[in-house]
């Protein structure tokens, strides 16, 4: 789905991604969260990722995982924080992460609605107006005729279910022990191009929406993994 919208003049844009093993914070866990960069002076190409992941089995882990991304959201300097479902899913999935656990980390200021923009936001009112399913991604970047980056693993895409459901247990499972460190190493190069072809592709939408042509590193590439 396309939504054309005015340019806002940002210069620096942030953009943040979360990957769980859940969708709600009551059954799920945090696995890895991504914090991208770029300066609109320069191409999509140029963007910064930054990927953080979990280390360890205990509680103070997770909230740790969290502690190290929203530092890095905070030194950003952007003008703007750009998501896709950041509002209703990534945000209070944090939130509700950190109070089953009992830890109080500040979410940066760069997560408050006057400097947060969630380009799903729009398009799911819309969707509901007109009576069609919210739209992923992917389909939206498609309309726009961007190919988004896509990791196939053990012979299929990798989605959301399989990462919640296959990829993100199988690596929290190699946390604390040596044995799950000597295969940790393989799954985070996975988890990397999933989550990092996710910020890229929410920052190619964005400049997509505001009539901006880009082209990015991530963009229509594949990447394959056993």
């Amino acid at each position: 789905m396309r939504y054309p919208r005015d340019d806002p003049g940002h210069e620096r844009l942030a953009t943040v991604d979360i990957e769980t093993t859940a969708t709600d914070p009551a059954e799920g866990e945090l696995v890895s969260i991504g914090v991208g960069v770029h300066d609109r002076s320069e191409p999509l190409s140029a963007a910064t990722y930054e990927t953080f992941h979990r280390r360890g089995e205990t509680s103070d882990d997770e909230a740790a995982l969290v502690g190290r991304a929203t530092d890095r959201l905070a030194e950003t300097d952007a003008d703007a924080l750009v998501t896709y479902n950041g509002v209703e899913f990534d945000l209070p999935f944090v939130e509700g992460r950190l109070d089953r656990l009992g830890a109080a980390v500040d979410l940066p200021a760069l997560t408050d609605s006057s400097t947060h923009l969630d380009l799903f936001l729009d398009r799911k009112r819309e969707a509901d107006r007109t009576g069609r399913p919210w739209p992923r991604l992917e389909e939206c970047l498609d309309a726009y005729d961007h190919a988004p980056a896509e990791t196939i693993w053990r012979g299929d895409s990798l989605t959301n279910a399989r990462f919640g459901e296959v990829l993100g247990p199988a690596y929290l499972r190699t946390l604390g022990t040596e044995t799950g460190a000597r295969f940790r190493e393989g799954l985070v190069e996975i988890v990397d191009h999933y989550l990092i072809g996710d910020l890229e592709a929410t920052l190619a939408l964005y400049y997509a929406d505001i009539g901006e042509s880009v082209e990015g590193r991530y963009l229509g590439t594949e990447a394959r993994f056993e």
